[in-house]
């Protein structure tokens, strides 16, 4: 089958679809070419989605948190999705919500993907600069280049996170998080309502840490990673060793341990820790979904 993938900016939540793609090009399962769309042509899709003709089809997906997060001032996110759903014929979504989908036209065209995560393969094409990134995410692909740098795209490759099921006698717990400022980023980010739910995830995980430590001592290790933000509102669960936070040493202490929680991403989203607990075939405790 010939596949054409038409890549828009590519930040990382793109990494593992574009991943997947190209290592059925590897096997032979497909002819795979990509197309790197330039700024200004009609096939631009928003942020954190990419399209591929396959077999006479056009296929979208969407790795976007929610469903909402790409509206800014008076914008309607049905307005996006609908003209989105027009232009496909399959419409392939991570944060699947059947409620929110029954408000859309051609809803029966969406499909559940599997969880997301940052995850990837050697000389994965994600890894390189196309002409629709910023000039920012062309300079951090450079950095994930450098086998020296915390964020190596190396300490994600897909073996890194495959390890077989452990049952141990004593088993013990982890949960380890990030923290989001409910004032954004930068001014006028956010407006009130995702204020609050950046305050209601922090809550949620803190309560979450202080209660496991209060209940399972020395069976459990948890935190939240060090941030200005964290510190000054959250300065009794912020993770002590500094380096705990960094991917290849925090995939290890993931590895290390059996069970695992995982509590609600930004805009209602699965976050990517839950894809990484199931690659690494650990016990999961999580928020209903």
């Amino acid at each position: 089958m010939k596949c054409v993938m038409k890549l828009s900016e590519v930040p990382l939540h793109l990494y593992q679809i574009i991943a997947g793609f190209s290592m059925l090009d590897r096997l032979g399962e497909i002819e795979l070419e990509i197309k790197r769309l330039r700024p200004g042509s009609n096939d631009l899709l928003p942020y954190n989605m990419l399209e591929v003709e396959a077999d006479g089809k056009r296929l979208i997906y969407d790795m976007n948190d929610g469903y909402d997060n790409l509206v800014f001032g008076r914008e309607d996110w049905r307005e996006i999705y609908n003209g989105l759903l027009e232009r496909c014929d399959f419409f392939f979504k991570r944060s699947f919500n059947a409620v929110m989908n029954m408000q859309l036209s051609n809803y029966q065209k969406i499909i559940m993907t599997a969880p997301n995560f940052f995850v990837t393969i050697k000389a994965n094409p994600a890894h390189f600069p196309v002409p629709c990134d910023p000039k920012s995410e062309k300079l951090k692909k450079l950095i994930r280049m450098l086998p020296g740098s915390q964020f190596y795209n190396g300490h994600c490759l897909e073996e890194k996170f495959k390890m077989k099921p452990v049952i141990n006698e004593n088993p013990r717990i982890l949960f380890m998080a990030r923290l989001w400022n409910p004032k954004g980023e930068f001014e006028g980010q956010l407006n009130e309502e995702k204020s609050e739910e950046r305050h209601t995830i922090n809550e949620m995980r803190a309560k979450c840490i202080r209660l496991c430590r209060k209940e399972f001592g020395e069976c459990f290790f948890g935190g939240v990673a060090p941030s200005a933000f964290s510190a000054a509102e959250y300065g009794d669960i912020v993770l002590a060793d500094t380096t705990a936070a960094k991917k290849d040493v925090y995939l290890q202490t993931m590895k290390s341990f059996d069970i695992h929680i995982a509590t609600a991403g930004l805009h209602k989203s699965t976050g990517w820790k839950f894809a990484e607990y199931l690659a690494a075939s650990k016990a999961i405790a999580s928020e209903p979904r």
